[in-house]
């Protein structure tokens, strides 16, 4: 007579997501995304008049938008624990769509601000959850090289927002940067639910304090202020060009549009050497990182007024900030405990988001860019050498 077994089924093994169709999606959704953040900073003319305020003024919906992605980084850890990585992530895309059709409409600044926070809130799930979501559905041999393209192409986005609201804004009209959007938006959520694995049970996490106290460990938290003065830096320094950059773009149009460009070629180098890169400790290519933007700002400095050696200086900074942030999310990966993961990242996305908003502020601040520079170089030489430290204890 056979005995029955009791034992309880085996446990389920986290099934790998296939790399190339998974990185695509994520990048291109990532474009889509938070390229959103970026289109306002070329647009501040055209939103100005439509609302009716100074173009500094309009500077507020880029920080809106920040912020409020900042607040939706937070709320998407909590979220994806009930719901799963995957729905969150779609849900937010769609109402994120809802919310972009309805930004042209808006007739004034505080209508606009409001939109643009809502805008950003529902945004604000996708890094961290693109980065839990690699961390967990991506084999640990190739998740180096994911972060990498993937935070490329997020960082690219500071870029290619800008290229294509002032494109755009140059054939059509302003408003078709946010409604031409919109099916790119709808279409991504479609695809995205197709290529993402959605969680076989609920994930499994930390309770919330103890989550949030591992989270806050104080070797995280540098870790956070790192990207919190990186964000800051590259927001602040876009805004930089558009508000007083050298005569030579002061009417901005194909001057304007060629400088802007001229730092695409580093993300695509940063991609192309994510494989090399990856050999290297997370922590080494923080510091060799943040070194070039520190040798960037210094050459900012020196070439403020000619459009020329500022392009240098701004590709010389992507090509820096580029590798920065694949680094910094994979250190905070490891370091985070196992079931505070998502936390961290959510918080690591929340400090991104808060930089990237003050900086947008930050430039107006300042009547030259030259000054601007000088801050922005300090900031960043302190945060090497919080990294330098923190990589001797790891």
């Amino acid at each position: 007579m056979s005995k029955t077994s009791v034992a309880g089924p085996p446990p389920t093994l986290t099934p790998t997501a296939p790399l190339a169709a998974t990185v695509a999606t994520v990048s291109v959704m990532g474009v889509l995304v938070v390229g959103q953040m970026y289109v306002t900073i070329p647009l501040m003319p055209q939103l100005a008049d439509a609302w009716h305020v100074p173009a500094g003024s309009a500077a507020a919906s880029t920080t809106a938008f920040a912020f409020a992605h900042a607040v939706g980084s937070l709320l998407s850890g909590p979220l994806s624990t009930r719901l799963g990585r995957r729905t969150v992530m779609v849900a937010n895309v769609l109402a994120m769509a809802a919310v972009t059709a309805l930004l042209p409409l808006a007739a004034s600044l505080g209508t606009g601000v409001a939109l643009r926070a809502l805008q950003g809130l529902f945004a604000g799930s996708f890094i961290p959850m693109s980065y839990a979501y690699l961390h967990a559905r991506i084999a640990p041999h190739r998740v180096s090289f994911a972060l990498t393209v993937v935070s490329a192409s997020m960082g690219a986005t500071v870029l290619i927002g800008q290229l294509e609201a002032q494109l755009v804004a140059s054939v059509l009209d302003w408003a078709w940067v946010f409604w031409g959007t919109v099916p790119l938006l709808l279409a991504g959520a479609a695809l995205s639910w197709r290529v993402l694995l959605p969680e076989a049970r609920p994930l499994t996490a930390a309770p919330g304090t103890s989550a949030l106290k591992s989270a806050l460990d104080g070797r995280l938290i540098g870790l956070y202020l790192v990207i919190l003065v990186g964000a800051g830096s590259l927001t602040a320094l876009y805004t930089g060009v558009q508000l007083y950059g050298p005569p030579a773009v002061a009417g901005g149009g194909a001057a304007l549009l060629a400088l802007r460009a001229s730092a695409l070629p580093a993300l695509l180098a940063a991609v192309l050497a994510a494989p090399a890169l990856s050999r290297v400790s997370a922590h080494r290519r923080a510091a060799g990182a943040l070194t070039v933007c520190v040798a960037a700002m210094a050459a900012a400095v020196l070439g403020a007024d000619d459009a020329v050696a500022l392009g240098a200086a701004l590709f010389a900074f992507m090509a820096g900030f580029s590798t920065l942030g694949p680094a910094l999310i994979q250190w905070v990966g490891a370091r985070a405990q196992a079931a505070a993961q998502t936390t961290a990242i959510a918080l690591y996305g929340f400090t991104l988001n808060v930089g990237a908003g003050a900086g947008a502020q930050l430039a107006a601040f300042f009547t030259h860019f030259a000054a601007l520079a000088v801050f922005l170089g300090g900031a960043l030489a302190l945060a090497a050498g919080g990294v330098l430290r923190a990589g001797r204890t790891t």
